[in-house]
């Protein structure tokens, strides 16, 4: 009797778990979500399949939409790709996965809502702010139209190289190239590209900085820090303070606003090629650069800088001639190139720097005759020319100079001294 009542028992709780795994767990394989939003850009994400004792295939109803993993037989999580929406409207798109349980079909479907495309064109970044100088940048375009650049020639000192047009969403980049800018205001360029056959415009936003802005000031000296090894000055420039505070630049306000006019790194540890670009700080009187370990050139164009008055470059490894153009420099009081590399002859052309008190060219290797202009100079009252392979005599102008009469042998070279030694000076 007993025996008869287990049996019934067992067979009570077999017939519970059929009925339990009938209406819960019986073979099947579904989604655990059953819908998904996406924006309207190509991308991939995962989705979850649960599987229920059965294999399983997956088959994509719609071709924009496709799966890593095509089959298998238990639970697993599949990466999704849909494609960008380069359509004007929204679309839904159904991916179903499919068993076979006794001899039949069955599925469930995942429906993926991606929303349309509201701009054809769009840029990274969307606007960029450069310096006065001439350079090059680099944009990101996404695109899904065609499409064309409607105002270019309107900037003829810009220049933009297309990317191919497509109807697919496409991120390719951009090449954006610009002249120097001369003037004393900024720029800007807002260049449209318009998608072909509708209204719809995207503006990308070129602005540079003139020479008469602070912002480009700031801008030349953070290239400065930069390119001769800022990081190793003993003047250290905090670049979260303003401007103002970084030790040496000295700001004033001008008819272009608040400008640098005074910049002293004497000793700092600069280094590397001298920074031509310090020409683009058209107002600055004084630039102390002495004392540290530059090489290059002066530049061609450093009459840029018209309104420089002490010019000391002394004390570095600067190599080359100096630049006839320094001629033109004719608001400079004190000019001191001394202790460098530089050779060919002495300009003609600083014998028109009227306001000129001392010339230091010392310790450099000079050659040929001085240029009889320099003994015309009004103001001149210092002249350093020893340590060079300088040749000839200096002109009777230099004794003719009232200014003479305050040179001290033991500093200066003296007229008509052949060799331009310092001894039997009268």
């Amino acid at each position: 009797m007993k025996n008869i009542l287990f049996i019934a028992i067992m067979l009570l709780a077999l017939t519970a778990c059929k009925k339990k795994d009938k209406n819960n767990n019986y073979p099947h394989a579904h989604w655990v979500t059953a819908k998904y939003e996406k924006s309207s850009l190509k991308q991939t994400f995962n989705v979850n399949i649960t599987s229920y004792g059965v294999s399983w295939k997956i088959e994509p109803l719609d071709e924009w939409c496709s799966v890593n993993k095509t089959e298998g037989d238990v639970s697993e999580v599949i990466a999704l790709t849909i494609e960008a929406n380069t359509l004007t409207e929204a679309r839904v798109g159904k991916v179903a996965v499919l068993c076979t349980i006794d001899g039949a079909i069955k599925g469930d479907t995942l429906y993926v809502t991606q929303a349309s495309e509201p701009w054809a064109v769009h840029f990274s970044p969307s606007l960029l702010e450069v310096s006065p100088d001439a350079g090059h940048d680099v944009v990101e375009i996404s695109f899904n139209r065609p499409y064309k650049i409607e105002n270019l020639a309107d900037y003829p000192w810009l220049k933009i190289t297309e990317a191919p047009s497509t109807y697919l969403m496409e991120t390719r980049t951009l090449s954006v190239e610009y002249d120097r800018n001369t003037a004393v205001e900024f720029r800007r360029a807002d260049v449209r590209f318009a998608i072909l056959d509708t209204t719809i415009t995207s503006v990308f936003t070129l602005y540079q900085f003139g020479n008469g802005s602070r912002q480009s000031d700031s801008l030349t000296l953070v290239k400065l820090y930069n390119d001769c090894d800022g990081s190793r000055w003993t003047t250290q420039w905090d670049m979260s303070l303003p401007m103002d505070k970084w030790k040496g630049v000295t700001l004033e306000t001008t008819p272009a606003g608040i400008r640098v006019t005074s910049l002293d790194l004497t000793g700092a540890g600069l280094s590397g090629t001298f920074p031509a670009y310090v020409c683009d700080l058209s107002y600055l009187r004084n630039l102390w650069l002495g004392d540290n370990s530059l090489t290059g050139q002066i530049p061609a164009d450093i009459d840029r800088l018209q309104m420089m008055q002490y010019l000391y470059l002394y004390g570095n490894k600067l190599t080359g001639q100096i630049p006839a153009s320094i001629g033109n420099m004719t608001s400079l009081m004190r000019l001191h190139l001394y202790s460098n590399e530089l050779t060919g002859q002495i300009p003609e052309s600083i014998g028109n720097l009227k306001n000129l008190m001392a010339l230091g060219l010392l310790d450099n290797d000079l050659t040929g005759t001085p240029p009889a202009s320099i003994g015309s100079l009004p103001r001149l009252k210092e002249l350093f020319l020893s340590g060079n392979r300088l040749t000839g005599t200096l002109p009777e102008t230099y004794s003719q100079n009232e200014n003479y009469l305050n040179w001290e042998a033991s500093v200066n070279i003296c007229p008509q001294q052949e060799g331009y030694g310092f001894d039997n000076c009268k």
